[in-house]
C-alpha cells in the first residue's frame, strides 16, 4: 500500500466529509504517516480539491448510475484516480490506476473492480473530455453562481481570474531586517537546502522552493515569516514611520503587524487587536519569534465603536474579515463553501470597522483597509460608500491585485484624514 495515497486520501476525507481546512487536514494526515513525501502529499491533496467539480463532471458520466450512487470514499479515491491521471506527471496512468485500486482493496472494500473499471474507461475516452469541451465553470471547477459574480464584475478578464486562482502561489517569505538582510537570509536558506530567489515587487521577500521551512533554523529564529506577497505589498504602500502610533484591528495571527514593527525599525507603538483572545496567543508567540518588542495585544470587538480610541492613533490598519475569494489558489475549500447571499452580511461588519478605524486615526493620519477577495462590492464599492459620510477623509490610493504573477488576489485602500 502506497503510503502517500494512503496520506492523500485520509486529508481529502477530513476535508471532504469533515469540513476540514486544507491545511490543518494535511497537518494531521502527514503527522501520522512520518514516512510520507510531503511535497508530494500537499500538491496532490490541494490539486484534487481545486479540481473537485471537473472531476466530479467526469465522474457523473462515466458511472452507469451517475455519481449520486457512488459512496463516498470511493469517490474520493475516483478523484484522486483522474487527477493522478491527468495532472500527476509524475506518475504514469497505468500506475495510477494500480494505485487507486490498492487503495481501494484497503480502505473501500469491494469497490476495487469499479475504480479499475471507470479509470481505465476514462483513459480510453479521455479526448471526449478536453477543457475547451467544457463550461468555464466546470473547466476551472468554480461553483456557477461564483463564477458568475466574477464574470458581472470583470468581464473579459474571468478566465485569466479563475485560471490565477486555480493556481497555487508560491511560497513567499518576508525577510525580518530587524535581523538580517535579504541577501543574508537567501544564503542561510540555501544552505538548509531550501532554494531562494529574490521577489522583483519587494525588496522585503524572497520566493523559496523546497520543503522544511517552518522548520528551518532559519524560520525559528525569526528571521523570516511566511506572507503573501500582496499583503507585503500593502504594507509597503501604508509604509508607517519609526516612532508612529498604530493600530491593527484584525491583526491575527500577526503577519502585518510584525511587518510594520520591522519597517518601524522597532521604534513607536503597534497595538495588536483580535476579537477572540486565543487568537491574541498568536500573535504574541509570532511578535517573541521575530523580536517585534513593540507590539502590544488587546481584545478588541473592532465593529464596536471605544470613543476612548478616537484620533489616537497616526496609522489604523483594517485588515477585515472577508470572503477569502483571493486565496483560492492556496485554500480550495473556499470556492466550494462560499455562501454569496452571506456577503451582505460581511459587508456590514466590514463597514462597521472601517468608520470605526477612520474615527480612531489622528488628523494628517492614515488608515488602510485590505481585505483578501476581488469581490468589489467589499472593496472598492464598499470604501467609496463609507467615504461619503466623511468629507475630511480622501484616498490616496487604491489598488486591486488579481491573482497573476505569484500574487494572491488581494485590495487595499489607503485613506488620509485631514487635518
Amino acid at each position: 500500500m502506497n503510503q502517500d495515497w494512503l496520506t492523500v486520501f485520509e486529508a481529502l476525507k477530513s476535508i471532504y466529509q469533515e469540513g476540514a481546512y486544507s491545511n490543518m487536514a494535511l497537518n494531521e494526515a502527514i503527522s501520522h504517516h512520518k514516512g510520507c513525501r510531503e511535497s508530494f502529499v500537499r500538491f496532490f491533496t490541494k490539486g484534487t480539491v481545486m479540481d473537485t467539480i471537473r472531476l466530479d463532471y467526469i465522474i457523473d458520466r462515466l458511472a452507469a448510475k451517475g455519481i449520486r450512487g457512488i459512496k463516498k470514499r470511493t469517490l474520493i479515491i475516483l478523484r484522486m484516480g483522474i487527477y493522478a491521471i491527468d495532472s500527476m506527471e509524475s506518475i504514469p496512468s497505468h500506475a495510477a490506476v494500480n494505485e487507486a485500486v490498492s487503495l481501494a482493496k484497503k480502505t473501500a472494500r469491494g469497490t476495487d473492480r469499479f475504480v479499475n473499471g471507470l479509470l481505465r474507461v476514462y483513459i480510453r475516452e479521455m479526448d471526449s473530455f478536453r477543457p475547451e469541451t467544457m463550461p468555464l465553470s466546470v473547466r476551472y471547477s468554480f461553483p456557477e453562481d461564483l463564477a458568475g459574480l466574477i464574470e458581472e464584475q470583470y468581464g473579459d478578464e474571468t478566465e485569466s481570474i479563475l485560471k490565477g486562482l486555480s493556481t497555487p502561489p508560491p511560497l513567499v517569505l518576508r525577510i525580518n531586517s530587524l535581523k538580517c538582510s535579504r541577501s543574508e537570509a537567501a544564503e542561510m536558506l540555501e544552505k538548509e537546502g531550501i532554494a531562494a530567489k529574490a521577489a522583483d515587487e519587494s525588496e522585503h521577500a524572497v520566493i523559496a522552493e523546497g520543503s522544511g521551512v517552518i522548520s528551518s533554523e532559519l524560520y525559528r529564529k525569526g528571521l523570516c515569516s511566511v506572507q503573501s506577497l500582496s499583503s507585503i505589498q500593502a504594507i509597503e504602500a501604508l509604509s508607517p514611520h519609526p516612532g508612529s502610533r498604530v493600530l491593527d484591528m484584525c491583526a491575527a495571527p500577526g503577519g502585518k503587524s510584525g511587518f510594520m514593527a520591522e519597517l518601524m525599525q522597532n521604534r513607536g507603538s503597534i497595538t495588536a487587536c483580535d476579537i477572540h483572545e486565543h487568537r491574541l496567543g498568536l500573535i504574541d508567540a509570532a511578535m517573541r519569534r521575530t523580536g517585534a518588542e513593540i507590539v502590544k495585544t488587546r481584545m478588541m470587538d473592532g465593529t464596536v465603536h471605544d470613543e476612548n480610541l478616537d484620533g489616537s492613533f497616526d496609522y489604523v490598519l483594517a485588515d477585515v474579515p472577508c470572503s477569502g475569494l483571493g486565496v483560492i489558489g492556496s485554500k480550495p475549500e473556499i470556492k466550494y463553501r462560499s455562501d454569496i447571499a452571506s456577503y451582505a452580511e460581511l459587508e456590514k461588519i466590514q463597514r462597521a470597522i472601517l468608520e470605526n478605524a477612520i474615527r480612531y486615526t489622528a488628523e494628517g493620519g492614515r488608515t488602510e483597509y485590505s481585505t483578501c477577495t476581488i469581490n468589489k462590492d467589499e472593496n472598492e464599492r464598499l470604501v467609496n460608500s463609507v467615504i461619503e459620510a466623511y468629507s475630511f477623509v480622501s484616498i490616496v490610493e487604491m489598488r486591486t491585485i488579481l491573482p497573476y504573477n505569484c500574487s494572491v488576489g488581494f485590495f487595499y485602500c489607503i485613506l488620509e484624514k485631514s487635518q
